[in-house]
């Protein structure tokens, strides 16, 4: 067994590399129903939660019409990120403690979920939106494990409240689940405020490339989302504070992609743009991608929330809304350095770029 000590460096080693919290369980076994090659079990697991913050903000003006939204967690691949920086603490683990690099496996958007394995070891708490969140970071994080070779003591769980509760979610529940700020932001009311979700009303799980065919609720609310709904997370307390993300260089993605010019490459194309970012990944694909596209020009110009009653106010701009952070120029990278532009217009071969102030690059 790796002294108590031992445990400590290695989570020691996790906030080091960037990770706002290290957890451990043990033993690990996996659950049923994952692919053969994910099946094997271990001593002990290490999960950590990877902040990607709030620090894009606001955009200084709309994007022009056609341009599609990248939701601010895909505009870095921050799983890659994740995966990275724990092959690192891998390399050095197996210096020190031994052992080959099977018995170092890392779990990240993998066929094994990561939330059950979060909440068990304690790295977070479940929230009312059914996501998991952290007292650093809230729920702007990436969940990533790595299977360790060697025995040692298990974190335990974050307990709820008497009765089952949500320990950070008391204050929002206090006048009921419809008073729940991530309840009433959801546009297609997906979340049922327990925890759970009819996914089959999820923008987020079709924007993934789930389900064959569309709903219309859902594509009423779609917007100009090409990717990603983070409404629940923008309403979520939790999120609203000033949450310092980390800085990658893997993927990068721009605020807004021109989904007219998008429409007109063949798939050879979109997967050599999309190369090496969150959406390059083999579980989403073109068609997908082509099909958020084609529901953004299907739609013109963004809807009104039908849950808001016939006589309501229109929806805010989707990703337009403000927070309570600093504007960000995403044109210069904020403060991550250069980065891609906040619009993204391209013609074969050539991409165009635009600023967040509209600006030609």
């Amino acid at each position: 067994m790796v002294m108590a000590t031992g445990r400590e460096l290695i989570r020691a080693m996790a906030i080091e590399a960037g990770f706002v919290r290290a957890r451990f369980l043990a033993p690990f076994e996996p659950p049923a129903g994952v692919p053969a090659g994910r099946s094997q079990g271990s001593p002990a697991l290490l999960t950590v939660a990877l902040p990607y913050g709030n620090r894009f903000g606001c955009l200084e003006a709309a994007p022009p019409p056609g341009a599609g939204l990248i939701a601010p967690f895909a505009r870095r691949n921050y799983y890659r990120e994740a995966v990275k920086r724990l092959q690192g603490i891998a390399a050095a683990l197996r210096a020190r403690f031994g052992g080959g690099k099977p018995g170092y496996q890392i779990l990240c958007n993998s066929p094994v979920p990561e939330k059950p394995l979060a909440l068990a070891s304690g790295l977070g708490v479940l929230g009312r939106n059914g996501l998991v969140l952290t007292e650093e970071a809230g729920s702007l994080v990436i969940l990533a494990a790595m299977t360790l070779p060697f025995t040692l003591e298990g974190d335990e769980s974050q307990p709820r409240l008497a009765g089952g509760g949500f320990p950070l979610c008391t204050a929002c529940a206090a006048g009921g689940l419809d008073a729940l700020p991530c309840r009433a932001a959801c546009p297609t009311g997906a979340l049922n405020g327990d925890g759970s979700m009819d996914a089959e009303r999820c923008i987020q799980w079709y924007a993934s490339g789930k389900g064959e065919a569309v709903p219309p609720l859902v594509r009423e609310c779609w917007g100009n989302r090409l990717y990603g709904c983070t409404a629940c997370q923008d309403a979520c307390v939790h999120n609203r504070r000033p949450i310092a993300g980390t800085e990658s260089a893997e993927g990068p993605l721009p605020a807004f992609i021109g989904c007219r010019e998008l429409l007109a490459l063949d798939d050879g194309e979109i997967r050599a743009f999309f190369k090496g970012s969150v959406l390059g990944g083999a579980w989403l694909g073109p068609a997908a991608i082509r099909r958020n596209a084609g529901m953004i020009i299907e739609r013109g110009l963004r809807p009104r929330n039908p849950r808001r009653g016939a006589g309501g106010p229109p929806d805010p701009p989707v990703g337009l809304a403000p927070r309570p952070l600093e504007t960000t120029r995403l044109a210069n990278g904020g403060r991550g350095g250069p980065g891609p532009p906040a619009f993204l217009f391209f013609s074969k071969p050539r991409p165009l770029g635009y600023t967040a102030s509209g600006g030609k690059l």
